[in-house]
């Protein structure tokens, strides 16, 4: 596994407003250099206790009921401060705005109730070259009194200039997405996406980025507006699916496709398939897909 780099060691959790000036300020590299990698990183809050108003807040934001449990995306949120403050570490020499959060994958092995203390923990290492560039995994896990209740993994992608057969390869695999077999009944509802949810969630997540804030702010950094943040994508579009597919254990891998500007309205279409459920966010008037994923059980 190699040296440990990082070790932060927190009793509780901290602000995520400390570490953003040093990630939207520092000066740091797009892609590691030549030959580098990056060493073990890791985190852990010994204590974190869910807040009513808080845990209400993100419900309004996501559209998740009010069922006495965490929702199963809730647990990103406890862990944002600890991740920007690994992804912030100098020992982490990529820029963070720069960062492309491409699939995200939760293993929810049993309900956590609201209003109980947990603990987290957070690490990285190491990176893989790939056509699109160098992607990185930061694995985290929520604990209760019996062990390890939620692990997800996050893939982030920092992007490299690519090759116009490359770019090609690229467009045609973000534009993939599953469809339902013939004869499948598939369901679908509509909601929209625009900048006042953006700032509510940006607001309850901690996850500040510019890219989300503002159209003006988002062209900062290449877009032409501001882009909705990909996590509340995943977690509205779990909302939208109900409560009883993630109330018992599972897992939910998913895809982040194509950029959900803002505002925009997005069809989530569903559909029962073996082993789970498969489902698409896509633009209601093209159809193009934000995100796909699946809700897999045992």
């Amino acid at each position: 596994m190699g040296r440990t780099a990082v070790s932060l060691r927190f009793a509780r959790p901290r602000s995520v407003l400390r570490y953003y000036p040093r990630a939207v300020l520092a000066r740091r590299a797009a892609l590691l250099p030549e030959g580098t990698t990056v060493p073990r990183l890791e985190g852990e809050i010994r204590q974190v206790r869910t807040e009513v108003a808080h845990l209400a807040r993100y419900r309004d934001a996501c559209g998740f009921p009010d069922d006495g449990c965490l929702p199963v995306t809730y647990p990103h949120v406890l862990a944002m401060p600890l991740h920007i403050a690994l992804l912030t570490q100098p020992a982490f020499v990529v820029r963070l705005m720069g960062l492309v959060h491409v699939d995200n994958d939760i293993e929810w092995r049993r309900p956590l109730p609201a209003g109980r203390d947990y603990q987290l923990r957070c690490w990285l290492e190491g990176h893989e070259e790939t056509d699109r560039g160098q992607e990185f995994l930061l694995f985290t896990e929520l604990l209760d009194d019996a062990g390890v209740a939620w692990v997800e993994r996050c893939r982030l992608l920092a992007r490299r200039k690519a090759s116009g057969t490359q770019t090609s390869r690229a467009a045609r695999a973000t534009l993939k997405a599953p469809k339902a077999p013939a004869g499948v009944q598939v369901e679908s509802m509509c909601f929209v996406a625009d900048h006042a949810a953006a700032r509510r969630y940006g607001r309850v997540s901690g996850d500040l980025n510019p890219i989300h804030l503002a159209d003006i702010s988002a062209r900062w950094y290449g877009f032409d507006r501001a882009v909705a943040h990909g996590m509340w994508s995943m977690a509205r579009s779990l909302a939208g699916l109900g409560p009883a597919l993630t109330r018992d254990p599972c897992r939910i891998p998913v895809e982040f496709k194509l950029p959900l500007f803002l505002p925009s309205t997005v069809r989530l279409e569903h559909w029962r398939d073996a082993g789970g459920w498969a489902f698409v966010l896509r633009d209601d008037a093209s159809s193009r897909p934000h995100l796909a994923g699946r809700v897999e059980r045992d």
